[in-house]
Protein backbone atom coordinates (compact mmCIF):
# COMPACT_ATOMS: atom_id res chain seq x y z
CA UNK A 1 0.00 0.00 0.00
CA UNK A 2 1.20 3.18 -1.16
CA UNK A 3 2.18 5.39 1.98
CA UNK A 4 1.81 8.96 2.54
CA UNK A 5 4.36 9.36 4.93
CA UNK A 6 4.36 12.10 7.49
CA UNK A 7 1.42 14.03 8.03
CA UNK A 8 -0.96 15.77 10.42
CA UNK A 9 -4.75 16.26 10.01
CA UNK A 10 -6.86 18.57 11.52
CA UNK A 11 -10.42 20.07 11.92
CA UNK A 12 -12.23 21.23 9.01
CA UNK A 13 -14.21 23.41 11.90
CA UNK A 14 -17.88 24.93 11.55
CA UNK A 15 -16.81 28.20 10.63
CA UNK A 16 -14.50 26.91 7.63
CA UNK A 17 -17.49 24.89 6.87
CA UNK A 18 -20.21 27.55 6.33
CA UNK A 19 -17.66 30.01 4.94
CA UNK A 20 -17.11 27.72 1.63
CA UNK A 21 -20.71 27.14 1.55
CA UNK A 22 -20.99 31.01 1.19
CA UNK A 23 -18.15 31.04 -1.47
CA UNK A 24 -19.92 28.35 -3.40
CA UNK A 25 -23.38 30.35 -3.72
CA UNK A 26 -21.48 33.57 -4.86
CA UNK A 27 -19.63 32.20 -7.58
CA UNK A 28 -22.08 32.48 -9.77
CA UNK A 29 -21.93 36.32 -10.72
CA UNK A 30 -21.41 37.81 -13.59
CA UNK A 31 -17.94 39.62 -13.11
CA UNK A 32 -15.89 41.91 -15.42
CA UNK A 33 -12.36 41.59 -14.08
CA UNK A 34 -9.72 44.42 -15.08
CA UNK A 35 -5.55 43.67 -14.13
CA UNK A 36 -4.26 47.29 -14.02
CA UNK A 37 -1.02 48.25 -12.63
CA UNK A 38 -0.42 51.96 -10.92
CA UNK A 39 2.38 53.99 -10.48
CA UNK A 40 2.67 54.35 -6.62
CA UNK A 41 6.13 56.15 -6.67
CA UNK A 42 4.67 59.24 -5.40
CA UNK A 43 2.72 58.01 -2.58
CA UNK A 44 5.32 55.69 -1.18
CA UNK A 45 7.85 58.55 -1.01
CA UNK A 46 4.88 60.66 0.37
CA UNK A 47 4.05 57.97 3.46
CA UNK A 48 7.89 57.52 3.63
CA UNK A 49 8.90 61.07 4.38
CA UNK A 50 6.17 61.54 6.74
CA UNK A 51 7.46 58.31 8.53
CA UNK A 52 11.08 59.20 9.02
CA UNK A 53 9.92 62.85 9.62
CA UNK A 54 6.91 61.71 12.40
CA UNK A 55 7.70 58.11 13.54
CA UNK A 56 4.29 57.26 12.56
CA UNK A 57 3.48 54.51 10.49
CA UNK A 58 1.26 55.30 8.05
CA UNK A 59 -1.11 51.66 6.28
CA UNK A 60 -0.98 51.21 2.82
CA UNK A 61 -3.74 49.56 2.44
CA UNK A 62 -5.54 52.66 4.57
CA UNK A 63 -4.58 55.16 1.64
CA UNK A 64 -5.73 52.47 -0.78
CA UNK A 65 -8.82 52.58 0.68
CA UNK A 66 -8.95 55.94 0.97
CA UNK A 67 -8.79 56.74 -2.72
CA UNK A 68 -11.22 53.77 -3.18
CA UNK A 69 -14.09 54.98 -1.46
CA UNK A 70 -13.10 58.52 -2.82
CA UNK A 71 -13.92 57.28 -6.87
CA UNK A 72 -16.80 54.81 -5.33
CA UNK A 73 -18.16 58.38 -4.22
CA UNK A 74 -17.84 59.94 -7.15
CA UNK A 75 -18.85 57.09 -9.12
CA UNK A 76 -21.48 55.62 -6.72
CA UNK A 77 -23.13 53.06 -9.52
CA UNK A 78 -20.24 50.72 -8.87
CA UNK A 79 -21.77 49.94 -5.11
CA UNK A 80 -25.02 49.11 -6.33
CA UNK A 81 -27.06 46.27 -4.99
CA UNK A 82 -30.51 44.58 -5.97
CA UNK A 83 -33.15 45.60 -3.72
CA UNK A 84 -35.95 42.74 -4.46
CA UNK A 85 -36.75 41.58 -7.59
CA UNK A 86 -37.74 45.35 -9.33
CA UNK A 87 -35.25 47.47 -7.58
CA UNK A 88 -31.49 48.71 -6.72
CA UNK A 89 -30.43 50.59 -4.53
CA UNK A 90 -26.91 52.63 -4.34
CA UNK A 91 -25.91 54.14 -1.61
CA UNK A 92 -24.17 57.34 -0.40
CA UNK A 93 -21.48 56.33 1.78
CA UNK A 94 -19.09 53.76 0.85
CA UNK A 95 -18.53 51.03 3.59
CA UNK A 96 -15.15 49.53 2.75
CA UNK A 97 -14.81 45.64 3.74
CA UNK A 98 -10.85 44.58 4.20
CA UNK A 99 -9.27 41.42 5.51
CA UNK A 100 -7.57 41.93 9.05
CA UNK A 101 -5.32 39.43 10.80
CA UNK A 102 -6.03 39.54 14.07
CA UNK A 103 -4.59 37.08 17.12
CA UNK A 104 -6.85 34.60 19.04
CA UNK A 105 -6.70 33.67 22.39
CA UNK A 106 -4.37 30.73 21.68
CA UNK A 107 -2.32 32.74 19.99
CA UNK A 108 -3.66 31.80 16.15
CA UNK A 109 -3.55 34.21 13.63
CA UNK A 110 -7.06 34.42 12.08
CA UNK A 111 -8.65 36.89 9.07
CA UNK A 112 -11.64 38.66 9.76
CA UNK A 113 -13.40 40.63 7.47
CA UNK A 114 -13.99 44.24 9.00
CA UNK A 115 -15.99 46.83 7.55
CA UNK A 116 -14.58 50.84 7.50
CA UNK A 117 -17.65 52.67 7.46
CA UNK A 118 -18.11 55.84 5.51
CA UNK A 119 -14.48 55.82 4.50
CA UNK A 120 -14.98 58.74 2.23
CA UNK A 121 -15.35 60.58 5.01
CA UNK A 122 -12.12 59.64 7.02
CA UNK A 123 -8.77 61.01 6.45
CA UNK A 124 -6.41 58.33 5.80
CA UNK A 125 -4.66 58.52 9.50
CA UNK A 126 -8.16 57.95 10.56
CA UNK A 127 -8.43 54.53 8.71
CA UNK A 128 -4.87 53.77 9.70
CA UNK A 129 -5.94 54.30 13.22
CA UNK A 130 -8.79 52.13 12.77
CA UNK A 131 -6.96 49.44 11.46
CA UNK A 132 -4.06 49.45 13.73
CA UNK A 133 -7.40 49.06 16.94
CA UNK A 134 -8.66 46.03 15.05
CA UNK A 135 -5.50 44.53 14.73
CA UNK A 136 -5.09 44.62 18.68
CA UNK A 137 -8.04 43.04 19.14
CA UNK A 138 -8.44 39.62 20.94
CA UNK A 139 -10.99 37.23 18.71
CA UNK A 140 -12.38 34.37 18.33
CA UNK A 141 -12.15 31.60 15.18
CA UNK A 142 -16.03 31.87 14.52
CA UNK A 143 -16.02 35.02 14.37
CA UNK A 144 -14.52 34.65 10.78
CA UNK A 145 -18.22 34.74 9.64
CA UNK A 146 -19.89 37.98 11.71
CA UNK A 147 -18.12 38.83 14.74
CA UNK A 148 -19.74 38.06 17.59
CA UNK A 149 -21.64 34.93 16.74
CA UNK A 150 -23.04 32.59 18.76
CA UNK A 151 -20.74 29.87 19.74
CA UNK A 152 -24.24 28.03 20.14
CA UNK A 153 -25.20 28.51 16.22
CA UNK A 154 -22.16 28.12 14.77
CA UNK A 155 -22.21 24.28 16.23
CA UNK A 156 -25.79 23.96 15.31
CA UNK A 157 -25.13 24.80 11.51
CA UNK A 158 -23.36 21.63 10.44
CA UNK A 159 -25.62 19.32 11.51
CA UNK A 160 -28.56 20.86 9.60
CA UNK A 161 -29.03 18.82 6.47
CA UNK A 162 -27.37 20.89 3.18
CA UNK A 163 -30.16 21.79 1.57
CA UNK A 164 -31.39 23.82 4.28
CA UNK A 165 -28.52 25.50 5.04
CA UNK A 166 -27.87 26.07 1.32
CA UNK A 167 -31.45 27.79 1.56
CA UNK A 168 -30.30 29.81 5.31
CA UNK A 169 -27.11 30.99 2.92
CA UNK A 170 -29.16 32.00 -0.40
CA UNK A 171 -32.13 33.90 1.80
CA UNK A 172 -29.07 35.70 3.96
CA UNK A 173 -27.70 36.93 1.09
CA UNK A 174 -30.02 38.14 -0.90
CA UNK A 175 -31.14 40.42 2.44
CA UNK A 176 -29.49 43.31 0.98
CA UNK A 177 -29.55 45.32 4.35
CA UNK A 178 -28.29 42.72 6.43
CA UNK A 179 -25.47 41.64 3.43
CA UNK A 180 -23.94 45.60 3.70
CA UNK A 181 -23.89 45.94 7.46
CA UNK A 182 -21.64 42.97 7.91
CA UNK A 183 -19.83 43.30 4.47
CA UNK A 184 -20.04 46.71 3.19
CA UNK A 185 -20.16 48.07 -0.41
CA UNK A 186 -17.02 47.41 -1.60
CA UNK A 187 -14.28 44.98 -0.87
CA UNK A 188 -10.85 45.41 -0.93
CA UNK A 189 -7.93 42.51 -0.29
CA UNK A 190 -4.28 43.09 0.65
CA UNK A 191 -2.41 40.54 0.00
CA UNK A 192 0.73 42.83 1.34
CA UNK A 193 -0.64 43.00 4.09
CA UNK A 194 0.07 38.72 4.62
CA UNK A 195 3.00 39.02 3.05
CA UNK A 196 5.89 41.05 1.63
CA UNK A 197 7.52 41.40 -1.65
CA UNK A 198 5.06 39.64 -3.42
CA UNK A 199 5.22 41.15 -6.98
CA UNK A 200 2.14 38.51 -8.56
CA UNK A 201 -1.70 39.32 -9.35
CA UNK A 202 -4.60 37.89 -7.43
CA UNK A 203 -7.96 37.47 -7.82
CA UNK A 204 -10.67 38.87 -5.27
CA UNK A 205 -13.52 37.14 -4.48
CA UNK A 206 -16.63 37.59 -5.64
CA UNK A 207 -18.74 38.79 -2.48
CA UNK A 208 -19.79 42.24 -3.28
CA UNK A 209 -20.57 44.32 -6.58
CA UNK A 210 -17.23 45.92 -6.47
CA UNK A 211 -14.28 43.96 -5.09
CA UNK A 212 -10.46 44.96 -5.46
CA UNK A 213 -7.25 42.69 -4.89
CA UNK A 214 -3.99 44.44 -4.38
CA UNK A 215 -0.99 42.33 -5.28
CA UNK A 216 2.76 43.21 -5.14
CA UNK A 217 4.59 46.46 -6.08
CA UNK A 218 7.52 45.89 -8.86
CA UNK A 219 9.91 47.76 -9.95
CA UNK A 220 9.79 49.18 -13.66
CA UNK A 221 11.48 51.97 -15.90
CA UNK A 222 9.94 55.22 -17.09
CA UNK A 223 11.14 58.09 -19.27
CA UNK A 224 11.06 60.77 -16.94
CA UNK A 225 12.55 64.36 -18.08
CA UNK A 226 14.35 62.79 -20.75
CA UNK A 227 16.18 59.99 -17.94
CA UNK A 228 14.91 56.63 -17.31
CA UNK A 229 14.45 55.86 -13.47
CA UNK A 230 12.42 53.22 -11.81
CA UNK A 231 9.11 53.78 -10.19
CA UNK A 232 7.25 51.83 -7.80
CA UNK A 233 4.13 49.98 -9.96
CA UNK A 234 1.41 48.41 -7.55
CA UNK A 235 -0.30 45.48 -9.43
CA UNK A 236 -4.45 45.27 -8.64
CA UNK A 237 -7.64 43.53 -9.63
CA UNK A 238 -10.89 44.83 -10.00
CA UNK A 239 -13.89 42.60 -10.29
CA UNK A 240 -17.32 44.50 -11.24
CA UNK A 241 -20.49 42.23 -10.93
CA UNK A 242 -21.65 43.17 -14.56
CA UNK A 243 -25.62 41.99 -13.85
CA UNK A 244 -25.35 45.56 -11.56
CA UNK A 245 -22.99 47.75 -13.81
CA UNK A 246 -23.02 48.38 -16.94
CA UNK A 247 -19.31 48.77 -18.97
CA UNK A 248 -19.27 52.90 -18.83
CA UNK A 249 -19.69 53.72 -15.39
CA UNK A 250 -17.09 50.64 -14.69
CA UNK A 251 -14.34 52.47 -17.16
CA UNK A 252 -15.66 55.56 -15.41
CA UNK A 253 -14.92 54.54 -12.16
CA UNK A 254 -11.34 52.62 -12.79
CA UNK A 255 -10.20 55.66 -14.51
CA UNK A 256 -10.84 57.94 -11.75
CA UNK A 257 -8.82 55.24 -8.95
CA UNK A 258 -6.07 55.61 -11.41
CA UNK A 259 -5.69 59.29 -11.01
CA UNK A 260 -6.40 59.05 -7.77
CA UNK A 261 -4.22 56.88 -6.46
CA UNK A 262 -1.23 57.87 -9.58
CA UNK A 263 -1.44 61.74 -7.69
CA UNK A 264 -1.10 60.47 -4.16
CA UNK A 265 -4.90 61.44 -3.49
CA UNK A 266 -5.63 62.07 0.44
CA UNK A 267 -1.73 62.45 1.50
CA UNK A 268 -1.19 66.05 1.19
CA UNK A 269 -2.58 65.96 4.93
CA UNK A 270 0.61 64.30 6.05
CA UNK A 271 2.82 67.52 4.88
Amino acid sequence: MFSLGDYEIKSFSAVRRILSEIYDETASKSQMIGLIELDVNKARTEIANFEKKTDVKISFTGWLIRCVAQAVFENKEVHSYRWGKRKIITLDDVHVSTIIERTSSDGKKVPITYVIREAQNKSVIDITNEIRSVQERKIEERDQFVEGTSRFLVKLYPIIPKFIRKMIIRRTLSNTRFFIENAGTVSVTALGMFGKNLSGWALPFSSNTLNLAVGGIKKKPILDKGKLVNHDFLNISIQIDHKIVDGAPATRFVSRFAELIENGFGLEELK
